[in-house]
């Protein structure tokens, strides 16, 4: 028998739809309340659910916001409605924890969450430069100066020390020469630390060569005064130095003078500033420049094979010309021999054992004269081309002694003005013979001159010594260096890390 249905097939298509809707909002609830507090349905007519937001296993509880019941008969909504009532559930930025930082998860495709990210600013180690002072940068230079003379005696090139209350540290890097005619440098990495900031600067020294300093003197000889010269450049004696002026003359100094003596003989006539001779300052009290025991060119520069190498074991005179040619003489057999071969490379003449070298004329290229006991200089050496007049002259003279080097008498040179261009070194003594000649006359040196003692020049003649600057990138070939570091370049500031 067949049985057949009580209800109306629209009215039971009416009550499917609204059990299945019933359903569907009984579901949707269910979803909210297991997602949300712990506390579950409150009681009362309008149950309402709580969502928990956890940012981290440790954050804090936060009451989320009350949504309204589901009206009787509503149907599902959208997936537009359920992206609102979740964006309500959000909380405000402000509430959100600001020093947590929360490492990114996968993706959840239902929760997804619409509120703007919270931006954490992580700030960066600060980098930036600050200016020294005046008196920092002096003292800091002063002590660099000092541990680069110290490390020549020493393997240490590390160094550490405070100061007002700073923490310093210096690496001291070695750059030594790499031909002959080149300066020896230092590279000093220092590092400071200031109530936690970390600070470095890089300053680089040159070693002085004896041929930047226009006059350097060892032992001042008490009996020789400076009246009537001049001196353009560095000057720096070891031991208490004297001048003489007069209503009419004074000695000038243009260049910074140092001396290792605290003061310095002064027997003028009548008051002269000190300002209006030490026109470049003076330092007293400082450290000694030590002069090597032996000035044998080859221990201060790099053998260069391509350089030409004349040794001479007896005395011997040699005269320059202006096309790079020369010719010397044996003064034991008087044999001769002329070179017209110019070299773009050093030209050595080394005296070995006891020989003497007589010199002068016009020098092209690159020279060096040494002797280990005199060189003697019989007229003018001049250069081919005047670097006072071509800044691209390449012409270098230096004349180097273990023990002297003298201007040759009255009946030799002449009697008039004496020109020389070049670095001049004497270990022992500089000097002038026949000072008493009554033709005065001046003696003018281009370059620079140095010497363990100087001999008076006057009357014979007034000395002016005027320097080279180009003695400042470069020295004559194999020409001895000093002891002393003196900061060639820096811009003075701190950068900070």
């Amino acid at each position: 028998m067949a049985l057949s249905s009580r209800f109306d097939p629209r009215t039971s298509r009416k009550v499917i739809g609204i059990v299945a809707s019933a359903a569907v909002h009984l579901g949707l609830l269910l979803v909210i309340m297991l997602g949300g507090s712990q506390y579950g349905i409150d009681s009362g007519d309008s149950p309402t659910s709580k969502l928990l937001l956890l940012e981290a296993p440790d954050a804090e509880q936060r009451d989320g916001v009350d949504l309204t019941p589901l009206p009787a008969g509503s149907t599902a909504p959208s997936d537009v409605e359920l992206e609102e009532a979740l964006a309500r559930l959000s909380p405000p930025q402000s509430e959100a924890t600001e020093d947590m930082a929360v490492e990114p998860g996968p993706v959840d495709a239902v929760h997804t969450p619409t509120a703007e990210p919270l931006a954490i600013s992580v700030p960066e180690n600060p980098v930036g430069t600050v200016t020294m002072s005046s008196k920092e940068r002096a003292e800091l230079s002063r002590r660099l100066e000092q541990l680069a003379e110290q490390a020549l005696k020493s393997s240490q090139n590390e160094v550490t020390w405070e100061q007002d209350g700073r923490q310093y540290s210096a690496l001291l890097i070695r750059e030594r020469a790499n031909e002959g005619t080149a300066l020896e440098r230092v590279t000093a990495q220092v590092s400071a630390s200031d109530h936690g900031r970390q600070m470095t600067t890089l300053v680089n020294l040159n070693r002085l060569a004896f041929s930047q300093f226009t006059q350097m003197v060892d032992r001042w000889d008490p009996t020789v005064q400076l009246h009537d010269d001049e001196i353009v450049g560095r000057f720096h004696s070891n031991t208490r130095f004297n001048l003489l002026a007069d209503s009419r003359t004074a000695p000038k100094f243009l260049g910074k003078v140092t001396t290792t003596a605290r003061s310095f003989g002064n027997e003028s006539v009548g008051r002269r500033r000190d300002s209006e001779i030490f026109r470049g300052g003076l330092e007293t009290g400082t450290s000694e420049i030590e002069l090597p025991e032996s000035s044998q060119p080859f221990q201060w520069a790099p053998r260069d094979e391509r350089a030409r190498v004349h040794e001479f074991a007896n005395d011997a005179r040699i005269r320059f010309f202006a096309d790079g040619s020369y010719r010397w003489t044996d003064l034991s057999t008087s044999e001769s021999k002329y070179l017209n071969e110019p070299s773009e490379h050093p030209v050595y003449f080394i005296g070995i054992r006891k020989a003497a070298l007589y010199v002068q004329g016009v020098v092209a290229g690159k020279v060096l004269l040494y002797s280990p006991r005199l060189i003697s200089i019989e007229g003018d050496l001049r250069y081919a081309t005047d670097p006072r007049a071509d800044s691209a002259c390449d012409d270098y003279l230096g004349i180097v002694s273990d023990r002297v080097v003298e201007i040759a008498p009255p009946h030799v040179t002449g009697g008039g003005d004496l020109e020389i261009d070049g670095a001049i070194y004497a270990g022992r003594r500089f000097v002038v013979t026949s000072i008493d000649h009554m033709r005065a006359a001046t003696l003018r040196i281009y370059g620079s001159l140095a010497a363990g003692t100087i001999s008076a020049s006057e009357p014979r003649y007034a000395t002016k010594i005027y320097y080279d600057d180009r003695f400042e990138r470069q020295r004559p070939p194999g020409f001895p260096s000093t002891n002393r570091y003196e900061v060639a370049n820096w811009n003075g500031e701190w950068t900070q890390r």
